[in-house]
């Protein structure tokens, strides 16, 4: 049989059914939602996430010039985990500690001050900004642990502690029995659709993100109608290895592709394209066990053709890959040693960036080295990736890799190590 096999679902603004593997959708009671509508945004407000665009795509819009900076240090007490980067004229950094702790700070004409003390949040945050310094976006009492709810026209969509997609608008919210894993992030494919996984399952215990939990599904969500309106399911033993799928047009066609990692304990895993649709588009090449870390779509090449960057076995292989959609056949066009994005057993996959940060006008990939104690900006050649510049920490890297676009065609890039956080801004 196919590994994979696409479902449509008529069903829109009511519950989805949803395959839920070995672990199956919880039986209990669904949790206690929340009550009220949610907070307002202003219409202004624009979204931060760790993981840069809310599609998922960890790329840096617009150019700048890091690449010289001189770091800025802001210290912290606690071992920095996630950082958001926000702004416009100046960047503010909100730092979020192992244990929660959150502050944001100002970084401006080489200076960094304390604007916000946060107190304890739940992990991983989100935000927004407007003006001035950006306000977290606090999880409903029955958010799943190790995700964030995102803003959705008129309200906040979420994964809940029993699996269900939430869409909380108002008094009434509407749960879709998606079954998705605790870890499982939602990632927009439009204004009005999101994509997530489903399908809980522990039969693929590979362990390296966190638990032994990985999803059997994908599901898009039309947040409009409130209901599911496409779902890919896996046969056993494949499961999707990941928090969430990356939304790109990765061939430049102007059709958004869902790449995904697809896994299991035979051939280990490998990249997977699928269209809106849930048609599966390409599968890339397999090379035994370990995971593949999808990390960002560009236009990386020296031609400026859209590739997908990717590290092959962060903990064993630790070798950057890029790939290359071309007639409906996903290849791997270069590669190169020495980089690992990704702690074992760590739910924080947002350890990559793409952008321009040079101002050369090509895209740069930014990745932490194997012993995660400097910052590479690799760049794609004709002959296949050299490394441009680096950015040296003083420990190895402790939280996700994030960065901001500023006015005037300047940015800033952010990494946090054992007691502070090392910002280069242009």
């Amino acid at each position: 049989m196919p590994l994979s096999r696409r479902r449509l679902l008529c069903v829109l603004g009511s519950a989805a059914t949803a395959t839920a593997g070995c672990l199956g959708t919880d039986e209990s009671a669904a949790p206690s939602g929340p009550s009220g509508s949610p907070p307002a945004r202003p219409a202004t407000a624009t979204a931060a996430y760790t993981h840069l665009q809310a599609s998922g795509n960890r790329l840096l819009a617009g150019t700048g010039n890091v690449a010289d900076a001189s770091p800025v240090e802001i210290d912290v007490d606690g071992r920095p985990a996630w950082l958001l980067a926000t702004g416009k004229t100046d960047s503010y950094w909100t730092i979020v500690t192992s244990d929660g702790v959150a502050t944001t700070h100002r970084l401006s004409g080489g200076d960094s001050e304390l604007v916000v003390d946060h107190g304890t949040i739940q992990l991983p945050p989100v935000g927004y900004r407007t003006t001035g310094p950006p306000e977290l976006i606090a999880r409903p009492a029955d958010c799943a642990d190790h995700t964030h709810p995102v803003p959705i026209d008129g309200g906040l969509c979420y994964v809940a502690t029993n699996g269900d997609v939430v869409l909380w608008r108002d008094a009434s919210p509407t749960r879709l029995a998606v079954a998705a894993p605790v870890d499982a992030r939602l990632v927009a494919v439009d204004d009005s659709r999101l994509a997530v996984y489903g399908a809980k399952t522990d039969r693929y215990r590979h362990g390296a993100l966190g638990d032994q939990t990985e999803a059997g599904s994908l599901a898009v969500i039309d947040t409009a109608a409130e209901g599911v309106i496409t779902t890919v399911e896996l046969d056993a033993p494949t499961v999707f290895e990941g928090v969430s799928p990356l939304v790109a047009d990765l061939d430049g066609d102007g059709e958004t592709e869902l790449v995904t990692t697809v896994a299991d304990s035979t051939d280990g895993a490998r990249i997977r394209v699928y269209d809106t649709g849930g048609s599966e588009v390409a599968t890339g090449p397999i090379y035994g066990s370990g995971w593949r870390h999808q990390l960002c779509v560009a236009s990386f090449a020296p031609d400026g053709t859209r590739e997908l960057a990717v590290v092959r076995k962060p903990h064993v292989d630790r070798t950057v890959e890029f790939y290359r959609l071309r007639d409906d056949e996903l290849s791997v066009v270069a590669t190169r040693e020495g980089y690992s994005s990704h702690t074992y057993g760590s739910r924080n996959l947002d350890g990559g960036l793409a952008g321009d940060l040079d101002g050369d006008g090509q895209p740069e990939l930014l990745v932490p080295t194997t012993d995660r104690w400097t910052i590479d900006a690799l760049r794609r050649t004709d002959d296949g990736i050299t490394p441009a510049w680096s950015f040296d920490l003083d420990g190895p890297l402790t939280t996700n890799l994030t960065g901001v676009s500023l006015t005037e065609g300047r940015a800033a890039v952010g990494a946090g190590t054992a007691d502070h956080v090392r910002v280069w801004q242009g």
